[in-house]
């Protein structure tokens, strides 16, 4: 899902006004990039790379090398 976020402030608005709106602008962008994050943390890891950690915690455990 795509937003579009109104950016445009008036030129007739008080400097408060104007710094308000950008607050919650920032507001709005942090709780997005907050879902995404939330969403994507919930993935579960691919199996292929846990195959791969454990070879790599094998390999430091004997000190050899991952094949």
């Amino acid at each position: 899902m795509t937003q579009q976020w109104d950016t445009t402030v008036s030129s007739d608005e008080k400097p408060t006004e104007k710094a308000r709106a950008i607050r919650a602008r920032q507001r709005a962008i942090g709780r997005e990039l907050r879902r995404m994050y939330d969403d994507v943390a919930q993935e579960p890891v691919p199996d292929d790379f846990m195959d791969l950690l454990r070879q790599i915690d094998e390999a430091s455990e004997k000190g050899g090398k991952v094949s």
